[in-house]
């Protein structure tokens, strides 16, 4: 027993030695860096933009992969059944790591036990749009003519449960008003329903929206998260006008595999927090609606834990299904 204690606390000095080592010589070879939609979409191109940081900063192929599927769930689950070596990542969106768990409820995915945030990369905040023909110009005029039309107005979304979708619903269940929400498949065909009139309203990204907006084709109302958009700087925020607690946005993140060594989370961590100070990343993130953001991997986490259960609330509460 003397003898296995002797060895035991060598053995762990050595284990802990050689991890450290392997950290400090990451990487050694190409890391995948899996994307959970598919390409072209504002999520794949700010993980490409994360992807060529991580090489430029680490002397590294960092590779997208793509792979969608099942509220984003697929890849998220692929990476977490992965080595926690460092050579499969994962790009984080908000709505597989706080909504698609409560969508997808038979998948049994925990992204807090199942993963380990790296950082919280980029946030891309929602705008409420309407149709320039709705008589209403701002958002007390909305409300107030969501309140007397008996039939009630119509909300589009990129889909039943989408982000957009659930951005609207928790705007209505502060608001104390009723739309009826008409799913799209995409938001792309939501938003031309609405240019032309076939819908009222829409819970948008700032990215997809902003052309629209800024040719005269829709009218943006209020911005949903704490600091107006860059993109849109004359659009007020919803805190501003009265929704004091209101701050929602579509954000990415990096995660690795859980038990990936703290080592080589804290390298890719202060990888991209030194990229996003620069401001050529800024610059980039600016050009496709997004914000920097960064700071510890406890962010990422803090983040989940406050949003699944808002999420999950407005699943129940409005019924929403996975298309």
């Amino acid at each position: 027993m003397k003898l296995a204690r002797k060895l035991f606390f060598p053995l762990c000095l050595l284990v802990a030695s050689v991890g450290l080592a392997a950290a400090q010589t990451y990487p050694t070879k190409p890391v995948r860096l899996i994307v959970p939609f598919a390409p072209g979409g504002a999520v794949d191109i700010a993980g490409r933009i994360m992807a060529q940081a991580l090489t430029t900063a680490l002397h590294q192929s960092f590779i997208v992969e793509n792979r969608p599927g099942v509220g984003g769930l697929l890849a998220l689950d692929a990476v977490a059944k992965s080595a926690p070596d460092g050579y499969t990542l994962a790009v984080g969106a908000a709505g597989p790591l706080t909504i698609s768990p409560s969508l997808y409820k038979d998948r049994g995915f925990d992204p807090l036990t199942q993963l380990a945030p790296v950082i919280w990369f980029a946030s891309t905040p929602g705008v409420l749009v309407v149709k320039t023909g709705l008589q209403a110009t701002n958002l007390k005029e909305l409300l107030a003519l969501s309140k007397s039309t008996s039939a009630g107005l119509n909300m589009a979304s990129a889909g039943s449960g989408s982000i957009n979708h659930l951005m609207g619903e928790y705007f209505q269940s502060q608001a104390g008003v009723k739309w009826v929400h008409i799913p799209y498949k995409g938001s792309s065909p939501a938003l031309t329903d609405l240019m032309g009139g076939g819908v009222d309203v829409m819970m948008d990204l700032v990215p997809t929206a902003t052309p629209y907006v800024k040719a005269g084709k829709l009218r943006a109302i209020a911005v949903t998260t704490t600091k107006r958009s860059r993109q849109l700087p004359e659009v007020p925020t919803l805190q501003e006008l009265g929704y004091k607690d209101f701050n929602v946005s579509s954000w990415l993140s990096l995660l690795a595999p859980k038990g990936t060594s703290p080592e080589i989370v804290a390298k890719l961590n202060t990888a991209l927090n030194t990229a996003l100070k620069s401001p050529e990343m800024q610059e980039r993130l600016a050009a496709i609606g997004a914000e920097p953001e960064g700071g510890t991997p406890e962010r990422v986490a803090q983040q989940v834990r406050v949003e699944m259960p808002r999420w999950a609330e407005i699943i129940r509460t409005s019924g929403a299904k996975p298309e």
